[in-house]
């Protein structure tokens, strides 16, 4: 190969560009978008790729006939494989100016990101589809799959030789998250609106998630100086830790940590009492110590999400004995009234899966 462009765009041709300057260069492959290096050969030299592109599987290639197939029965006319730029495209709707990508590999939310960059910066509306082997409502999110979820506020997945829609992501581990399926129509997809779908809560299913993160051995991914040893120090057990420390609070999907372990260790720093400053100030330190960065908005947004469900909570009777049986009912009433309490924002009688 003997082209490559930069993080501009711009073309870059290996005889016309020393070799030094090259090697000093961020360039990368004009049709997989992957990173180049130089390589001197024996004759020329020329470029070639740090990993290099892989096939397509099968199935890759097969949503993408199928996905083709379907537009065209409506009337649109798809490019396959349309190189736009520096972007190459699984699909192309120039009717519509949108791109359809199906990403079944693995890629990092910092390279989706780039991508991204470069299709706001060209106006191309850009369509995701990821893949979802295990299928329903808890999905592990790999690199870019969470990075999308949080800028668009859904994902299309296919499963099960279908493509569905999931929103209204809560985290209980932190690769893994529990969604509401939204529709997931034509319309939908070419103008996606997933807050035009009233946000539903299941109760039952959080119930089990925490119950089965109590009675699991306890293992902190936080550092030891901010968790472990304040609640040892505490004489307490994840079992015996009230029911608000599992609250499911969707923004916390914002920060690579542990959703729960997050909230206990909040909940130790503040020894369980809350308000909107002492929050935001405990978290800030919490992050700051575990070298996460953080945006003012985002804080604030986590912060008012996390005090409306503590508010709900505080609802509910907390029993002064820790024991396991009182905690499991706590549990089961404080999800109970944080469903009910999410009926009655969304104006939704009952919560159906």
């Amino acid at each position: 190969m003997f082209e490559a462009v930069d993080g501009t765009g711009r073309r870059i041709n290996i005889q016309l560009v020393q070799v030094e300057q090259l090697k000093q260069m961020t360039l990368y492959c004009p049709y997989c978008l992957n990173r180049l290096r130089v390589r001197q050969g024996r004759k020329r030299t020329h470029f070639v790729h740090v990993s290099a592109c892989t096939g397509e599987s099968s199935a890759h290639q097969g949503w993408k006939t199928t996905l083709a197939e379907y537009f065209r029965s409506l009337g649109y006319d798809v490019a396959l494989e349309q190189v736009q730029g520096q972007r190459r495209f699984d699909l192309w709707i120039p009717a519509l100016r949108i791109a359809v990508e199906i990403q079944r590999s693995k890629m990092t939310a910092l390279e989706w990101n780039r991508r991204r960059t470069i299709d706001q910066q060209k106006a191309y509306a850009v369509r995701w589809i990821g893949f979802h082997p295990t299928g329903g409502c808890i999905i592990k999110l790999d690199g870019w799959m969470k990075q999308a979820l949080l800028t668009d506020g859904y994902l299309d997945l296919i499963e099960q030789g279908k493509i569905n829609r999931y929103g209204f992501a809560v985290p209980f581990t932190k690769h893994l998250v529990i969604c509401q399926r939204l529709e997931a129509s034509f319309t939908q997809f070419i103008r996606p609106t997933p807050q035009a779908f009233p946000r539903k809560f299941s109760a039952e299913k959080w119930i089990q998630l925490v119950r089965k993160y109590r009675l699991r051995p306890f293992f902190s991914t936080m550092p030891n100086h901010l968790l472990k040893n304040p609640l040892y120090q505490a004489g307490l057990h994840v079992l015996h830790l009230p029911a608000h420390c599992f609250l499911p609070i969707e923004t916390l999907l914002a920060f690579p940590l542990h959703p729960f372990e997050l909230q206990m260790t909040l909940y130790l720093s503040l020894q369980g009492n809350y308000s909107k400053i002492r929050l935001e100030h405990a978290l800030v330190s919490c992050l700051d110590a575990c070298r996460i960065s953080h945006e003012p908005k985002l804080l604030r947004r986590v912060v008012e999400d996390w005090m409306n469900l503590l508010a709900v909570s505080r609802i509910c009777q907390q029993s002064s004995l820790g024991t396991t049986v009182n905690r499991f009912k706590e549990d089961a009433v404080l999800a109970g009234a944080i469903q009910l309490f999410v009926e009655k924002e969304t104006g939704i009688n009952e919560v159906r899966e």
